[in-house]
């Protein structure tokens, strides 16, 4: 099966723009159910950056901040953000309108337990294209929207290299266990059918397979046998990095990787929206 999705073209001259736009009902339902789903049990426990400011405010989160992560941009003016999360069953505004946060605080440490359950329901797909792509945004969106036709997911997660560049990896959360077997089996194996993206074959593993194979890449980059090891991208990992990058990497502000950091997301549509924050 292939896909030739692609965002639709307001959609496309909105991204990224802090030009405002008009609140449909439409668009206040897309702005509320991001925004709640950086709060929910799929994306908070795995955000570093969010998981910290939330233990430093006692919860809160200035809604400017939120705001300014890629997938929030095309939401403007701010002010109709904060009118949209006050209709929010999940999650309060402070009264002077500057700052969000869950009603109900979120059990971190049930989360891990989740975690491993979520993991189960987990797969890798690889091999999708991944040269030149130049708005990360709009590919997220484009992959949400395929797999969303495939099944029923809770969200999607894009892997970079160390370059911070698209790999070729994408990591979906399916919403139930019964539901990523059923893909697993129609699209693995010997008789799988054949899943594609624009006209790029692609493979299926699961979690624990994806991560087996990129523990065996990180001992062979390090066995000392004066090679580099491939990952199933194709693309050198877990190389030591230069002075002048790691001193590059230290003058960062990013909160994430939206897959390194918050992929194990690591971050990683409504469900399904995963970003890397700006």
């Amino acid at each position: 099966m292939s896909s030739s999705a692609e965002p639709n073209s307001e959609s496309q001259s909105r991204r990224g723009s802090y030009a405002p736009v008009e609140f449909t009902a439409q668009v206040k339902q897309q702005c509320l159910k991001q925004v709640e789903f950086y709060f929910s049990e799929f994306n908070l426990p795995y955000d570093k950056f969010l998981r910290m400011t939330v233990a430093k405010n006692d919860g809160w989160v200035p809604i400017t901040t939120i705001a300014s992560f890629n997938r929030m941009k095309k939401f403007r003016p701010v002010d109709k953000v904060v009118e949209c999360l006050r209709e929010s069953k999940v999650l309060e505004v402070s009264d002077d309108g500057e700052n969000v946060k869950r009603i109900e605080p979120l059990d971190f440490e049930g989360a891990k337990n989740a975690r491993l359950e979520q993991n189960k329901r987990t797969l890798a797909v690889i091999n999708f294209p991944h040269e030149n792509v130049d708005d990360m945004t709009a590919l997220q969106e484009s992959l949400e929207e395929f797999f969303n036709k495939l099944s029923e997911v809770n969200q999607v997660r894009l892997r970079r290299d160390h370059k911070k560049k698209f790999n070729g990896t994408v990591i979906v959360e399916f919403k139930t266990l019964p539901k990523c077997e059923e893909f697993l089996k129609v699209y693995s194996g010997e008789d799988a059918e054949t899943l594609s993206y624009e006209g790029k074959k692609l493979e299926v593993f699961t979690k624990k397979q994806y991560d087996l194979q990129r523990e065996a890449t990180r001992s062979k980059n390090f066995s000392g046998s004066g090679q580099r090891s491939r990952s199933f991208t194709g693309h050198r990992k877990n190389m030591p990095k230069s002075r002048r990058s790691t001193k590059s990497d230290d003058n960062k502000s990013e909160s994430e990787s939206k897959e390194e950091l918050r992929e194990e997301a690591g971050k990683e549509s409504v469900p399904a929206q995963a970003e890397e924050h700006p």
